[in-house]
């Protein structure tokens, strides 16, 4: 069984440029990942794979039935009633792999977004298509969700297309990768830490061939030089305009060179050698080796006048149909705070809560774990219309972060990765002195993770992130507060 997509070429309506441009890959049984920066177009692909929009040139053959489990995790499965309603062994065996109970179901507007995206994964599976596309399926999910979702996946048995970040579960699931790279896809075989050493490979190899060329034709140039100087000088030499007009001899011997040829060896050398020369400038302008911005992503902003931004005495607050029991808890105008904990414990109802109690007039950029479709054309209109100089900042900021932003605010279908790319940066020109994200990293590519890891360890106010990434935590916080089993932990 396989799926071949034939030259795929597919525009946004309203944006100057093509989302995928002539894309060919053959995907048999089994995963294939589909990994790339943000923006690149891997949803657009997976969207296109599943039959869910048509592409304005190409084909996809044969048509196969197909699922598409989407990065947002907002809205219910389509089935997902239908799903609720079937007590076949299959489906509750779904059900107790992915730890989903009978009641989770039917208030899927209530749970968390983790909780969201394993129900969703669920009815995915459940459909058995012969095409399943998952969309960064570990958004979201804490490690032992995370676990239970890769031990489904791998019991899967079709032609599955992962887009993901998540380098752990790429290296579990997938036989091969298409991978968005240097401005073209390549199909790779192999894991996705095979393809990408493979693709690091030939970019040295690139690298020190392109950095050879011109080093040839910078040789190449001064010898030429050196021998369009040597040509002049013996065409000065075989002039008879400076002889006596009686030093017949000397004559003699200039008609003589001009008739054997030696007179214009040199301009002939100099002529060969200008040549070659044009011939390394091409190879080594040929040679393509990808750009990467790892400037740091520097926040402009310093940190709060107030000591204390916020202070709180032991309280309980409500959490779903528990509560939350919360210590003393202090917000220093420093603190760099990591919120972890397992879905459903009551992060995000944390954060909000705190965010309520926080004085007025502290400038604060808060960044959600989903943002709303109004909000973000809300935002895109901000940035196209604010003057020049914010806007190259704020174009500059997200350069950093690894994303085309002036292609982002030409076009009309931002990703979410290069959405919260986009609030960062024009929050950050606001200088506020408390940045509070939640589940930072998702959507995210990871070269963009690792920038806005370091940006944020460097962040001079406070912070408070809510993430399932562990490593990513102890990167950029300095204080733990761990939600789980009705309380609040202070590390």
């Amino acid at each position: 069984m396989v799926l071949t997509l034939r030259t795929i070429t597919y525009t946004y309506p309203g944006s100057p440029l093509p989302a995928l441009s002539d894309v060919s890959a053959t995907f048999d049984e089994g995963w294939c990942g589909i990994v790339g920066d943000n923006g690149c177009g891997k949803s657009t692909l997976a969207r296109i794979a599943c039959g869910l929009v048509t592409p304005d040139a190409g084909e996809v053959v044969p048509r196969r039935t197909s699922a598409y489990c989407s990065q947002d995790a907002s809205a219910p499965p389509a089935l997902l009633e239908d799903f609720a309603c079937d007590w076949s062994r299959e489906a509750m065996v779904l059900r107790e792999r992915l730890d989903i109970d009978d009641e989770m179901l039917w208030r899927f507007d209530h749970l968390s977004f983790g909780e969201r995206k394993k129900i969703q994964v669920a009815v995915a599976l459940w459909q058995r298509p012969e095409v399943l596309a998952l969309d960064e399926p570990t958004n979201h999910v804490d490690a032992r969700c995370r676990e239970a979702l890769a031990g489904a996946l791998e019991e899967y048995r079709g032609i599955g297309l992962l887009v993901s970040h998540d380098r752990m579960l790429l290296n579990r699931l997938v036989k091969s990768c298409l991978m968005f790279e240097n401005g073209t896809w390549t199909l790779r075989p192999g894991s996705y830490d095979q393809g990408h050493n493979q693709y690091e490979r030939e970019q040295t190899e690139a690298a020190a061939k392109k950095a050879t060329a011109k080093r040839e034709a910078a040789r190449l140039a001064a010898e030429a030089d050196a021998r369009a100087h040597q040509a002049a000088r013996t065409a000065s030499r075989l002039s008879a305009r400076h002889l006596d007009k009686h030093d017949s001899d000397g004559r003699a011997k200039r008609r003589l060179a001009a008739v054997s040829g030696q007179d214009g060896k040199a301009g002939a050398l100099a002529s060969t050698i200008k040549a070659r020369q044009a011939r390394a400038h091409q190879e080594a302008h040929r040679i393509s080796v990808a750009k990467r911005y790892d400037g740091s992503l520097w926040l402009d902003a310093s940190p709060s006048p107030r000591a204390t931004l916020l202070f709180k005495d032991a309280h309980s607050i409500p959490c779903g149909v528990r509560t939350l029991a919360l210590p003393k808890l202090a917000l220093g105008n420093t603190d760099h705070i990591g919120i972890s904990g397992p879905n459903g414990a009551g992060k995000s109802t944390l954060v909000t809560h705190l965010l309520g109690q926080l004085p007025a007039d502290i400038p604060a950029l808060v960044i959600p774990q989903e943002v709303p479709p109004h909000t973000a054309r809300h935002l895109i209109a901000s940035v196209r219309s604010a003057d020049e100089a914010r806007r190259g900042r704020i174009l500059s900021l997200v350069t950093q972060l690894n994303s085309d932003a002036k292609r982002i605010l030409a076009g009309r279908d931002v990703s979410p990765g290069e959405l919260r790319k986009l609030m960062l940066a024009e929050g950050v020109l606001n200088q506020p002195a408390l940045i509070v994200m939640d589940e930072p990293t998702n959507h995210l590519d990871l070269h963009s993770a690792e920038a806005l890891e370091r940006a944020l360890a460097a962040y001079p106010g406070a912070l408070i992130v809510v993430s399932h990434d562990d490593d990513f935590l102890t990167a950029c916080t300095t204080i733990r507060w761990v939600v789980d089993e009705g309380k609040v932990t202070v590390q």
